[in-house]
């Protein structure tokens, strides 16, 4: 990323704006400058540092975060894609990935034809180095979103809403968790254009045991988990969130695809342990009233915002 010149814009493509007041932002001595309100956001391994609010700080190696290249380039290349294809035709869909992690899935959805981005208020921008359309990752906190109205034809994330309004790296929610994931939905919703959709999936609130935190490769770790607990979401969960924000339905989408199991299946306790989730995703995928039911250890949910009126 070029930052020799104070009136350079960040990139060709999207406009990314001061999350504080949404006005346009300059390259000015190596830093972002806003020409609105005059706030100033540094660079963080050459990318723009736009978080305001808390930062997600669970650190990570270099080993998982390149297990999650990997693994997030395959669940674009095999789930998003067709689906975004399917959602959109041939249109160069406009699509933000919240909660980015490693910008692979940005990598890979901008060489399927789309007009990805991403962003992330995590730690993992020292990865991006490796990515092909750097230009395209930002780092950002959902709930202060730095884009105009109206932006984006397409939202998703991937278990970003469980770890809203949480203690620390804890299960346990905050006092204000509702009102905090409130704010990220409604700011969602915002940068969507009238009809896009919002994708966000997560383990099952419906389902006892979340069995995708604090997994190993070789074994299936059952945390139980009541259906009380708000710490996961369920489809309804999703429904209420949205709705004040202009959203008009939260539909269940097949599972089946999403999760390759490729750790489990190195090692024979991860390929049995896996038997009945894989048959639990291939039920729950063939029979509709079932995607978001008990029986479904995750769901995926789309959001559609409602068409503007004129």
């Amino acid at each position: 990323m070029k930052t020799n010149t104070d009136t350079q814009s960040l990139n060709s493509g999207v406009q990314p704006a001061c999350p504080a007041c949404r006005g346009d932002l300059r390259f000015l001595d190596n830093k972002l400058a806003c020409t609105s309100c005059d706030r100033q956001y540094p660079l963080i391994d050459g990318f723009p540092d736009l978080i305001l609010g808390e930062r997600y700080s669970v650190d990570s190696g270099e080993q998982v975060m390149l297990n999650e290249e990997i693994t997030n380039r395959r669940t674009v290349d095999e789930y998003y894609v067709p689906l975004f294809h399917n959602l959109f035709g041939k249109r160069e869909a406009r699509i933000l990935s919240l909660g980015c992690g490693v910008g692979a899935d940005v990598d890979a959805l901008c060489d399927a034809g789309f007009d990805a981005y991403g962003i992330d208020n995590g730690v993992r921008s020292s990865a991006w180095k490796r990515r092909k359309h750097q230009s395209h990752l930002i780092m950002a906190n959902g709930k202060h979103m730095p884009f105009a109205d109206q932006t984006f034809d397409c939202v998703f994330c991937g278990c970003v809403f469980p770890h809203v309004g949480v203690q620390g790296s804890s299960y346990k929610v905050t006092d204000d968790y509702h009102e905090q994931r409130q704010l990220l939905a409604s700011e969602m919703a915002r940068i969507l254009k009238p009809g896009g959709k919002i994708i966000a999936s997560n383990p099952n609130r419906w389902f006892p045991f979340d069995i995708f935190h604090e997994h190993t490769a070789g074994s299936l770790h059952m945390r139980p988990t009541l259906p009380t607990n708000p710490l996961l979401l369920s489809r309804s969960d999703y429904q209420k969130l949205f709705a004040p924000a202009g959203c008009v339905r939260a539909t269940g989408l097949p599972v089946e695809g999403y999760w390759s199991f490729a750790n489990s299946k190195k090692h024979l306790k991860g390929r049995i342990a896996s038997i009945p989730v894989r048959l639990a995703f291939r039920i729950a995928s063939a029979i509709k009233p079932l995607r978001t039911s008990f029986i479904n250890p995750w769901i995926i949910v789309m959001i559609e915002k409602a068409e503007s009126h004129g």
